[in-house]
């Protein structure tokens, strides 16, 4: 009889575990939709009134924006500063209720990235987003702060508008990007962030291949970064190698590795540049030098050279120094270096590209000051 009288207990003890199984269930749920929901906040917060959206997906700890994009700001050259077919943020759930977000991937699938550099040397990428983290610190008194582990780019585009130069803006445009951004903390910037990027950059007869690896800490602008270029057409780079009165190019590519390093505020930068199938334009008003060196010498040692010239150059100085000017000096180095390569006087060349520029020999011993943008 006590096993009769004790059989009914069973069922009513299992039915109570599935109660409060259902219950922690139903709360672990509502603490999930909570959660994702406040990281959806989130990010469309982040993005701000310029973003539009096609579609949001919630997922565990994640959030899915399809036909992503971000209007540019008054006076910006170009419609958009940001766009993506798709793009993924996956965070640290608990940490999306205090002031200590961790974001611990950023996935951007086909997207579109605008940068610019301002006439007076200054980086602006991003420029809603990075302006309301600032915000965002000031009014939490400064208690705010979100840590990125990774941002990765996967097939995109960037084109970069440069003002800095003399006449009219430069654009390069690199597709098929992909890169990696670890470890960045907002809205101080500071620490190191290891960076990987490849791409292709759109040139008119070819594409070439950019690569740049390293890290930076953006706060303190130190970094160590290796650039390498191959086979780039020259033409869109043409601003950067030539001064305005100088001879054009028809067509030919570069390679260029160059190895930048920034300690303490100075920066050391040795580059080896490398000018293949070079041809130049040619005609009334042509002018008589090409990368500050005697045009007749550039022809000359293109027909017995192979069709390319190899150069060296070094950048280097102290970023503090406001007489550095990143074109004006990379056009003296480029001289210098051009020269050496061709046997050709040093002085004469000084005294050609001191003219234009303005600075002359005082050129030649400075550095380049504004290489990644130059002081705020």
């Amino acid at each position: 009889m006590n096993g009769a009288a004790a059989s009914p207990a069973v069922p009513r003890r299992g039915r109570r575990a599935l109660i409060v199984l259902g219950a922690v269930l139903a709360l672990l749920l509502l603490a999930w939709q909570g959660a994702a929901l406040a990281l959806k906040r989130q990010v469309l917060a982040a993005l701000g009134p310029e973003a539009q959206i096609g579609n949001v997906h919630l997922g565990l700890g994640s959030v899915v924006l399809e036909d992503l994009r971000v209007t540019a700001p008054k006076g910006w050259p170009g419609e958009d500063t940001l766009r993506a077919k798709r793009l993924r943020v996956e965070a640290e759930l608990a940490s999306l209720f205090s002031d200590r977000y961790r974001i611990g991937h950023i996935t951007v699938e086909q997207g579109y990235l605008s940068m610019r550099r301002t006439r007076d040397g200054k980086l602006q990428l991003l420029p809603s987003l990075l302006g309301r983290s600032k915000k965002q610190d000031k009014d939490s008194g400064g208690r705010f702060a979100l840590r990125i582990d990774q941002i990765e780019l996967k097939d995109s585009q960037l084109d970069f508008h440069d003002a800095s130069l003399k006449g009219r803006p430069a654009r390069v445009r690199i597709e098929a990007l992909d890169a990696k951004l670890d470890e960045l903390d907002l809205p101080g910037l500071g620490g190191r962030s290891k960076l990987q990027a490849q791409g292709r950059i759109k040139g008119r007869g070819q594409d070439g291949t950019v690569k740049l690896a390293g890290w930076l800490e953006i706060a303190t602008r130190e970094s160590d970064l290796t650039l390498t270029l191959r086979d780039v057409d020259l033409v869109p780079l043409e601003p950067y190698l030539l001064k305005a009165a100088e001879a054009g190019v028809a067509r030919g590519q570069v390679d260029l590795d160059l190895h930048s390093q920034v300690k303490q505020r100075r920066l050391k930068a040795p580059g080896k540049l490398v000018l293949k199938n070079l041809e130049l334009r040619s005609g009334k008003g042509v002018g008589g030098t090409f990368m500050g060196v005697s045009r007749k010498a550039v022809i000359a040692s293109l027909k017995s050279g192979g069709d390319r010239i190899d150069l060296d150059f070094t950048l280097e100085g102290d970023l503090d120094n406001p007489r550095f000017a990143l074109n004006e000096t990379l056009s003296v180095r480029l001289a210098v270096g051009m020269a050496a390569s061709l046997g050709i006087g040093l002085v004469d060349v000084v005294k050609d590209v001191g003219s234009a520029t303005g600075r002359g020999i005082e050129a030649v011993g400075d550095a380049v000051g504004n290489l990644f943008g130059g002081d705020d």
